[in-house]
């Protein structure tokens, strides 16, 4: 018995020593403290350790399918006209720059486009009329676009503020009253005329009451019943916009003695300081037949993306608008930030606050560093 005895303990002497050894620690910086671990049942961090985890987990994806490329449209020349405020865009000439900028966007996933037109001054009225000129920059850009890429995904503005010699969404009255139903209905024929262009969504920008039901009845009217609405629902009347305006001159020009002119667009685009006031607007525009809704700006207003996220079934779109566009150019040229890890993150902040769609000027170039990315990944 004491033979079985001492050879039994010599086999799990045997295995013991059999054990692989722990690996070793790795070195802290001296003057570390040494400190007992905590008694911790949920250590986040854990689910963080690597990329494989991290990636498994990621709860939120962005990729160029979410993105719609604005197109700043000319046709007073040949040439591609840089924006002094937005490094790196310009306002497209008219025919093979238009084309050849698509055929780019589209090689890199991006098939959605919207188009805002540069109107020479000369064709600028009160009214606005040339809104709805079915030979307009707009409506032959539309055309251009669908003749060329006829699966090509192509969404308006509706708004008469580039096409309006005050520079206001709406018609403006001699005291300075932005009317609302008259405007409602130059809104409904520039609609319907960009749907006969072959426009597959019409976008409202203006923020006129009961425009979304209106813009509905009219394009069903004419038999338009696949177009699209993508409502502007919340747009806030934002310091942000400043370098759009540059790039169509279509800011709210001074009055005159016998004409008030608004100095800013105050009366219709949305207070910054609401949030609930939104609320009010998406159950509006979901009941008039908006298919789309969107939040204007975008990274200051993260918190009504998410609260539109959370009332509506409807698709939620974002605007990441010239202001928020230049800001990024400004400090990455002067090295303060890294800006392809800026941009991405602030898409993917549009993602998580629960938008679908992303308008932005940084598309094609998010689309190149998005495929970079999985190329390295793949190497």
């Amino acid at each position: 018995g004491r033979a079985v005895a001492r050879v039994g303990t010599a086999e799990r002497s045997n295995a013991q020593s059999a054990q692989p050894a722990s690996r070793p620690k790795p070195g802290v910086p001296e003057g570390t403290p040494v400190v007992k671990p905590q008694d911790l049942p949920s250590r986040p961090r854990r689910n963080r350790r690597s990329e494989t985890f991290r990636s498994a987990m990621r709860e939120s994806f962005v990729s160029p399918s979410n993105f719609i490329l604005p197109l700043f449209i000319h046709d007073e020349s040949d040439k591609n006209v840089p924006i002094a405020s937005m490094p790196g865009i310009f306002r497209l000439a008219y025919g093979k720059n238009v084309v050849d900028h698509v055929a780019e966007a589209r090689s890199l996933g991006i098939n959605q486009v919207v188009i805002f037109p540069k109107t020479p001054d000369h064709l600028k009225t009160p009214t606005a009329e040339e809104a709805f000129n079915p030979d307009g920059l707009s409506q032959r850009t539309i055309r251009l676009l669908k003749d060329k890429f006829p699966d090509l995904e192509v969404y308006t503005d509706v708004a008469l503020d580039p096409y309006n010699s005050d520079g206001h969404d709406g018609i403006v009255r001699d005291d300075g009253v932005i009317l609302n139903d008259e405007t409602v209905e130059y809104l409904c024929r520039q609609a319907v005329s960009q749907a006969h262009a072959g426009a597959d969504v019409v976008s409202p920008s203006d923020m006129m009451d009961g425009r979304v039901a209106c813009l509905r009845a009219a394009l069903d009217r004419e038999g338009f019943t696949n177009v699209s609405i993508m409502s502007y629902t919340a747009k806030y009347a934002s310091a942000y916009y400043g370098p759009f305006r540059d790039a169509l001159a279509s800011a709210p020009k001074p009055g005159s003695e016998h004409r008030v002119i608004p100095p800013n667009k105050k009366t219709y685009q949305m207070d910054p300081a609401n949030y609930r006031e939104a609320l009010r607007e998406i159950r509006a525009d979901e009941f008039e037949g908006a298919d789309i809704m969107m939040v204007k700006p975008g990274m200051p207003y993260l918190d009504v993306v998410r609260m539109m996220r959370d009332n509506s079934s409807l698709p939620v779109a974002v605007y990441h608008v010239s202001g928020e566009y230049a800001m990024l150019k400004a400090a990455a040229e002067r090295g303060w930030l890294n800006e392809k890890d800026a941009v991405l993150e602030a898409m993917m902040s549009f993602r998580r606050a629960g938008a679908d769609l992303i308008l932005t000027y940084y598309s094609i170039e998010a689309a190149k560093w998005m495929a970079g990315d999985r190329m390295n990944r793949l190497l």
